[in-house]
């Protein structure tokens, strides 16, 4: 029989007090209720995985203790401008020449792909970030579901992507400036976008102009979320009626036979463009990023994603096509390509108006960018995961554009971007597997089990020596039903007053399935680097355990009075997978 609920005690004597009642409790094979604050499971224990997450289910029966809430002051207007100003910039302005060179005209398509796959992580982000509006994005929502390890892998190979994404940016928007003052009369190319010293060394290449980009970045988003938020949202207009001048003028000059072959190189390689190209969507995570300086999370949170990613994406397709039909796709200059193409065909006023364009659009997905990596380093600051000093905001701004800065410094925008992408994927695919298992209401495995045998019997009823095709069709239809009819029994609506993410649990599938396959387009180098970084953050907190240096106890603790106080504030209910 479980013991009465008792009150909880402060942190210190009373945690150590409650570790010691929750050990001789399981050692005397006693059985707990899912309410008991005590904490169930033992640190020699890390297989009992249903124990873990059913704790991490319920850390809203531990103590309150609060350190830093931000102000909430952002509206849906100002995070739609932020998702905007944040994706609309390197994938049209950078990646567009890179990738056109590689999918010929199906990079149009390799776009959607990318577009319809960040969609569906988009519906994951606005219903964790509505349930849970915290600071912290993907490395809370991890925290909480799958607990601290996993958490911290996650979180450092995204600020990882974070900050080389930051350096090729603040590069390719120097190479603009740089084209422009060419324009002009003004040849500033080789110290302002770099040089090479060394011929045995060709990855050192050293930039002076980027640095002094991020420089001023850096203090625009250390002025504070409203300032940052004003400054994009100015900037992200002003890129916008740019973007759709240089379509409408484009237009003129497309000759459609350029779009054939649509497929010059196969489709494996429209594929590969597809998941390099999802690095164009990324900035919409710096919306559930903002979520605890959201007025209204709940209600402005996911219509700023949805919003925000309707309108890129309608951008980016209309920019493709545009280019592809100006010019083969063989001739895009990989450094400026859409300037380039204009300059082509005779326009070179043109040019300089969509070099400014350029600089504005990566501007503002710069600042976009150092926001949302602050904001995660503020997060983790707050939970003791790195050194305090970075617990102000500002601080964090200051830590992002040096290390974003050193990286600009030396390193040239080819071997950056061979490195980009697997930890956003790893990330988002992360904070799907998250809504899965936050909805998820019934731990019973016959549920399970049957799902999957009737996964298996539908593979079986679709090939050629089991059913006639008619009949094949028909057995795997009914299999997929039951499945399907399993899988839904496991789910359940979230709390009231929150976002719910449509389809569930088929969205956060999708999601993860298709993050999946995108990662697994990617060069073995994004893979290596994954790999090399996951096997460090283990290693160190394992050493940091072993020696006592981590109170993950505590910690805990730390991190749901963080999400109860937020979630008071902004009248949500995080529901069954957070603290209530």
């Amino acid at each position: 029989m479980a013991e009465p609920r008792a009150a909880s005690p402060p942190l210190g004597d009373g945690l150590r007090t409650n570790l010691q009642r929750s050990a001789s409790l399981e050692g005397a094979g006693q059985a707990m209720s899912l309410d008991q604050p005590l904490l169930r499971h033992s640190l020699t224990a890390p297989g009992r995985l249903n124990i873990w997450l059913e704790q991490a289910a319920h850390l809203h029966e531990l103590p309150k203790m609060t350190d830093g809430e931000l102000e909430r002051r952002l509206g849906v207007s100002e995070l739609t401008l932020l998702g905007i100003g944040a994706c609309i910039g390197a994938g049209i302005f950078v990646l567009t020449g890179v990738e056109a060179r590689i999918a010929g005209p199906s990079v149009g398509l390799a776009f959607l792909l990318a577009a319809v796959c960040s969609m569906f992580n988009g519906m994951c982000f606005s219903e964790l970030a509505s349930r849970l509006p915290v600071s912290g994005s993907t490395y809370l929502y991890t925290y909480c579901m799958f607990g601290e390890l996993t958490a911290l892998v996650v979180v450092v190979n995204q600020l990882v992507d974070y900050h080389i994404g930051a350096a090729a940016i603040s590069r390719s928007i120097v190479a603009y400036v740089a084209g422009a003052l060419d324009v002009m009369g003004l040849p500033m190319h080789d110290c302002l976008v770099g040089c090479k010293p060394f011929a045995s060394m060709p990855w050192l290449d050293i930039s002076l102009g980027a640095p002094a980009i991020l420089g001023v970045v850096t203090i625009v988003v250390a002025g504070g979320a409203k300032t940052n938020a004003t400054v994009t949202g100015v900037m992200t207009v002003l890129k916008v009626a740019i973007v759709i001048f240089v379509i409408v003028l484009g237009m003129d000059m497309v000759d459609t036979d350029r779009w054939v072959p649509v497929f010059p190189h196969g489709l494996s390689a429209t594929l590969q463009a597809a998941a390099t190209l999802n690095y164009a969507f990324i900035g919409y995570d710096v919306i559930a990023n903002a979520a605890e300086e959201c007025v209204n999370p709940q209600r402005h949170i996911p219509a700023a994603i949805i919003g925000a990613l309707s309108c890129c994406g309608a951008l980016y397709l209309a920019m493709c096509m545009v280019l592809c039909g100006m010019q083969e796709a063989v001739t895009i200059d990989v450094s400026a390509p859409v300037s380039s193409a204009f300059v082509q065909h005779g326009m070179d006023r043109v040019a300089s108006v969509i070099n400014v364009g350029a600089f504005v659009g990566m501007f503002t997905g710069l600042l976009a960018g150092v926001y949302g990596q602050s904001r995660i380093y503020f997060a983790l600051a707050r939970d003791h995961m790195v050194p305090s000093l970075l617990r102000g905001t500002p601080k964090c701004a200051v830590w992002c554009g040096t290390v974003a800065s050193l990286l600009a410094m030396f390193l040239d925008l080819e071997m950056l971007a061979s490195f980009l992408n697997i930890g956003v994927l790893v990330s988002y695919s992360s904070t799907a597997a998250s809504v899965l298992v936050i909805n998820s209401c019934c731990r019973k495995t016959e549920y399970c089990l049957l799902a999957v045998v009737s996964a298996l019997a539908a593979s079986l009823a679709v090939g050629p020596y089991f059913w006639p095709p008619l009949a094949g069709i028909s057995a795997a239809a009914l299999a997929g039903v039951i499945g399907w009819a399993c899988l839904r029994r496991c789910y359940h609506c979230c709390p009231g007053g929150a976002f719910s993410c449509p389809g569930k649990p088929l969205t956060p599938l999708v999601a993860l399935v298709g993050n999946v396959y995108l990662a697994a387009e990617l060069s073995w180098h994004a893979w290596l680097r994954l790999l090399a970084l996951g096997f460090l953050v283990v290693a160190t907190h394992t050493l940091a355990s072993f020696f006592g240096c981590l109170d993950a106890y505590a910690r805990k603790r730390m991190v749901c009075n963080t999400v109860r106080s937020a979630s008071k504030a902004a009248g949500t209910n995080p529901g069954v997978g957070g603290c209530r």
